[in-house]
């Protein structure tokens, strides 16, 4: 069976990572990159893919058979469409689109395509989500009716890892995309209305016009009550970049899930005990390759290309998480509830 050709469309922080994992796959070729940067060419020279500054001219000199977009998170719109009207598969970083417009043109077209188009919410592949997920099912806390999402930054992410482009996107966006998706995906229900407050200043001050952090009530059906914390202004100090927890309480029992220690604790009516997860997490590196989450989301695409199935977090399958955080960004903007336009 032939290599599936790839090409990285935006090679920045995570499109670097792209380009790594697609080329260390046995059964993939990374033969392009493509970014407007011309210092990023050797990303592509250090796989020996070609290096181009536009998807259209990549697109005709290239027989490609995936792109992979790492784009900014408001400009995954273009490259997508492009790619699907070439008639290529698509691997797509979080989140969708910023805007519900774009979000519903893309699960339309990606529905229309006959092509396998993935959103890469790799955090389903986390052991310990995982392993969370089971629990869940398996009815170990009762019925699940309160969810409490955390998730935080250094302040360097957004003024210096993203600075040209952190005032394009949100905390809601750029990190609690995978917060809300994994919910949809723990609950198995579907949000129905959001009301948000956010506060904003640290980053004005710091010429960055964008909301220091954020905190999101949201109800989904079946009476579950959800609360999500966004902010991205934690001293450079903090020992982590990225940090967070989540607790989810049921009819009989609560877990609590430590990001940072990688623990649950688990406490129902029989019991109680706690977990520590030592496995690979999201993007470790193991014997000179990198394993974790992020490499056995890219496996689970090009098993859904070999096989010509649906990839489980297609647009359509993902779709109502933009459409949450449009609710956020709207419900900010009027300062009422809204319903959640699914």
């Amino acid at each position: 069976m032939s290599k599936l050709r790839i090409a990285v469309i935006g090679a920045g922080i995570l499109g670097s990572r792209h380009a790594r994992v697609f080329a260390e796959q046995p059964d993939a070729e990374l033969v392009a990159v493509v970014d407007v940067n011309p210092a990023r060419a050797e990303i592509a020279e250090s796989f020996g893919a070609k290096f181009y500054a536009d998807i259209s001219t990549m697109l005709a000199n290239e027989n490609v058979d995936a792109l992979a977009i790492a784009t900014p998170d408001h400009l995954h719109r273009d490259p997508v469409i492009a790619a699907l009207n070439a008639g290529k598969h698509v691997f797509v970083e979080k989140p969708l689109a910023t805007t519900l417009a774009d979000a519903r043109e893309l699960a339309a077209v990606s529905a229309k395509s006959k092509r396998v188009v993935m959103v890469n919410y790799s955090q389903r592949f986390v052991t310990d989500h995982l392993w969370i997920k089971r629990a869940l099912d398996d009815g170990m806390i009762g019925k699940p009716q309160i969810v409490i999402s955390v998730k935080f930054d250094t302040i360097s992410v957004p003024t210096g890892m993203i600075r040209s482009w952190s005032a394009q996107t949100s905390p809601i966006f750029f990190m609690s995309s995978h917060d809300l998706d994994l919910t949809y995906w723990f609950l198995n229900r579907k949000p129905i209305e959001v009301f948000a407050h956010a506060t904003r200043g640290t980053l004005d001050a710091q010429g960055i016009p964008v909301h220091d952090g954020l905190n999101a009530l949201i109800q989904f059906d079946g009476g579950i009550t959800t609360n999500f914390h966004s902010s991205w202004i934690h001293p450079n100090t903090y020992p982590r970049v990225a940090d967070g927890y989540l607790q989810i309480i049921g009819s009989d029992g609560a877990l609590m899930y430590n990001n940072r220690t990688r623990t649950v604790e688990l406490f129902n009516s029989k019991g109680g005990q706690k977990v520590e997860f030592t496995g690979l997490h999201t993007a470790d590196e193991v014997g000179g390759k990198i394993t974790g989450a992020f490499t056995e989301s890219v496996r689970h695409f090009i098993t859904c290309i070999r096989e010509q199935r649906e990839p489980q977090t297609s647009p359509q399958n993902t779709l109502i998480v933009t459409e949450t955080q449009a609710a956020v960004i709207e419900s900010l903007k009027i300062g009422l509830p809204v319903k959640v336009t699914g």
